[in-house]
This record gives C-alpha cells, structure tokens and sequence, in this order.
C-alpha cells in the first residue's frame, strides 16, 4: 500500500518572499561581481585554493562565469522544487493535521539554503576579486568551517522545527 501525500499549494509567507529577494539580490551582486571583474582583472587569475585559503593555481578569468553560473542554476532547481513539497522526505509522517505545516517548514527551509547559497558564492566570488588584485589576502583557515556551520546550523533549526510542529 502507497501513501500519496497530498499535493498543495502552500502561499509564500511575507518572510519567504523578502527571503527570495535576497537570494535574487544575491544573484545579482554575483553577476555584476563577475562583469566588473571581467573588465578589469588581468587574464590569469587565482582559480584553486588550498587548505589554508591561498592560491595554489592559476588558471583563466573566464573561470569568474562559473560560481554566478551555479548560482543561478541553484537558485533555479531550489525554486522548482519549492514546487513541490509532497514529494520530500519528512521526519515525521504527513498527516492531515500537520501537512501545511510540515510543507511550510520545508519550503522556508528550502529558501533560506538558497540565501546561504548564493550569497556563500557571491563571497567567494568577491575573495575570488581580492586575490586577484592582491598578492597579501587568502581565505583563511576559517572559511570550510564556517560555510558548514551555517549550513548545518540551519538544517538543524528547520528539522528541529518539524519535529516540534508534530
């Protein structure tokens, strides 16, 4: 026996749509990041980093296209599957007392790793930028960690509040 959840259309909370513009604000930072920067860089510049946040290869500017062009694939595939709540896992089971709820949560979930997503790569792109200009800047130590921090930090919020909207 299969169970269908059922498919709903869930309005987008004033939170979620100011949150959207944000990851749409970001996109936007990213591509003019990437035009400026296009114009301006010269044609070889920092394209991998090692662990301690230094350059550790050089490589074609062209390669300033690459995070603004993730994002909006991201950013894209993230807003379909907003679409589609009914077909995500849960970790509580779907009910009719609880599905609005548990769709809400999901799809604010949805949005605010989209945020985090593309406003992580608008910051690598403008670290990208520095490094390229400057001989004396890197990454740190600091930044893996901290990427994963948030985003776990945000899972983490979001499943929790599943848990509790039981």
């Amino acid at each position: 026996m299969s169970y269908q959840r059922p498919v709903l259309s869930i309005p987008q909370s004033n939170q979620d749509r100011r949150v959207n513009e944000i990851a749409i604000a970001g996109l936007v930072a990213l591509f003019v990041i990437a035009i400026y920067g296009w114009f301006v860089l010269p044609d070889t510049i920092p394209v991998h980093f090692g662990f301690d946040g230094r350059p550790n290869a050089w490589g074609s500017k062209r390669i300033l296209w690459m995070l603004p062009g993730l994002a909006l694939f991201f950013y894209g595939f993230l807003t379909y599957l907003n679409n589609e709540p009914h077909k995500f896992n849960y970790l509580v089971p779907i009910n009719e007392n609880n599905v609005r709820r548990q769709y809400a949560i999901a799809l604010s979930m949805l949005n605010w790793l989209k945020v985090e997503l593309i406003w992580i790569f608008a910051f690598m792109e403008c670290l990208m930028y520095s490094l390229a200009t400057s001989q004396s800047f890197s990454w740190g130590v600091w930044f893996v960690p901290v990427f994963f921090l948030v985003v776990l930090g945000t899972v983490s919020y979001w499943l929790r509040q599943s848990l509790m909207a039981r």
